[in-house]
């Protein structure tokens, strides 16, 4: 009787104590001292070149076969996987095994792959063999996975299209689609392009381009899209679009660190037909890029303001380096009152550019908004051209009431004799980047 008394007693305690501990962990859910388990992610991985979907979105597993003897993982079966699954995945690549070190080429052929809806991380430098940029200039990454659109018997299709955020795009060569490389669309934003060669074949030395864009950020993307970085492994290489190389229309887009309408060199042009980078909304920044042969301009902002094109290496592009409304040179106005894209900020005009005992000396004026600071840059370029191939370096300068401010910058080493210097102007408050000026030639005290 005892002992059956002391079970009964023993159970109630129990009872007691998970009911006191559910209580416990439901007030600490609600006060959100202790989150929910979050969902893990999954990394599905591609081992085949194949093109079939998913026979089974209920498993979590990639597998375009009900054979019990194959389990092939295509792209398409692991992006249909991915967007099936809550939460960021990843998708690596390990096709033809550890040792298969050479270039694996994806075709979608009936139909393109799926607009992507789900976090994702699509990484092609999990292929053996495949490496990142080490360059501070050019890119010598080694990119084993090409994704083409050579044998897609739609058109009007692009690679890769993003629907979701947080989504990064990375060591994949994408080529010769229709309508262009990548798209990124509603609600993609914090998500990065990094790593790629967009318009070439995968040594980076020859024409593939896409049909339309390189890369495109549309109006619904929204915010933080970062296409490139500031790392070495971060750069793009992007070129040979019968349109732009990339085409913003989503505020507070970077794009930094990239190769537009080289080869992987920089030196030699892989041109896209149009512009380098075509901005159409604002807050957005072009820096570090070197956007050079491309068929119109090196950038143009046809609308929007904010936009800041910093740093830039940009050279025998078909029309202006930089062009503000994407009509030509856009004339200065007396303080600059007038308003458009980048807010037809008035670009510096510079008097003389003069070498003396190993130094240059340019001087100049800059005739914009009152009482505002304004960031200078000034380029060195080839003889008798007007864009800004290499960057000198910077001055910020203070404009008084009258709008004016005469400004002098000194370099060294000396910039060779004939050569032509040019600068821009950014309101360091507006964001907004001027024109080229017009070049001025250095000469001889």
């Amino acid at each position: 009787m005892s002992r059956s008394i002391f079970s009964a007693d023993m159970r109630g305690q129990r009872n007691t104590v998970v009911v006191v501990g559910i209580a416990l962990l439901a007030a600490l859910l609600m006060v959100g001292l202790l989150a929910p388990p979050a969902h893990a992610a999954i990394i599905f991985t591609v081992n085949s070149t194949g093109d079939g979907g998913d026979v089974n979105l209920n498993d979590n597993i990639c597998d375009a076969s009900n054979s019990i003897l194959t389990s092939p993982c295509t792209l398409r079966a692991a992006i249909q996987e991915a967007n099936d699954t809550p939460g960021a995945d990843e998708i690596d690549f390990e096709i033809g095994g550890p040792s298969a070190t050479g270039v694996k080429t994806i075709s979608p052929t009936s139909a393109p792959l799926p607009f992507i809806t789900e976090a994702v991380i699509i990484n092609g430098y999990t292929q053996p063999g495949a490496s990142p940029n080490t360059l501070d200039k050019g890119t010598n990454a080694k990119l084993k996975i090409q994704l083409s659109g050579a044998n897609l018997s739609v058109i009007n299709e692009f690679g890769l299209f993003f629907f979701a955020p947080n989504c990064v795009v990375k060591g994949l060569v994408i080529n010769r689609f229709d309508d262009g490389g990548i798209v990124l669309s509603t609600s993609s934003s914090n998500s990065s392009v990094r790593g790629n060669f967009i318009g070439t074949n995968p040594a980076g030395t020859q024409d593939l381009g896409n049909g339309h864009d390189g890369v495109a950020i549309a109006l619904t993307a929204r915010r933080n899209t970062t296409i490139g970085g500031d790392t070495p492994a971060a750069r793009n290489l992007i070129s040979g679009t019968q349109l732009h190389g990339v085409e913003i229309n989503a505020d507070e887009s970077t794009v930094v660190g990239n190769l537009i309408g080289t080869d992987k060199y920089g030196t030699s042009p892989i041109a896209n037909s149009f512009d380098g980078v075509r901005i159409g909304s604002t807050s957005n920044i072009v820096g570090s890029n070197t956007i050079a042969f491309n068929g119109s301009d090196g950038v143009t902002i046809s609308s929007g303001i904010s936009n800041s094109i910093l740093s830039n290496s940009i050279f025998s592009n078909g029309f202006l380096g930089i062009d503000l409304l994407g009509e030509g040179p856009t004339p200065n106005d007396p303080q600059d009152p007038d308003t458009g894209a980048n807010n037809l900020q008035n670009k510096p005009v510079l008097t003389s550019a003069v070498n003396s005992s190993g130094t240059t000396t340019i001087k100049g004026r800059l005739n914009s908004t009152p009482n505002e600071t304004f960031t200078i840059e000034f380029f060195s370029n080839p003889s008798g051209t007007d864009e800004g191939k290499i960057f000198l370096g910077k001055k910020e300068v203070t404009t008084g009431q009258d709008g004016l401010f005469l400004f002098q910058k000194t370099f060294s080493p000396a910039v060779n004799k004939g050569r032509t210097i040019t600068a821009t102007a950014t309101n360091t408050t507006t964001h907004d980047t001027s024109e080229f000026s017009a070049p001025r030639t250095v000469t001889s005290a």
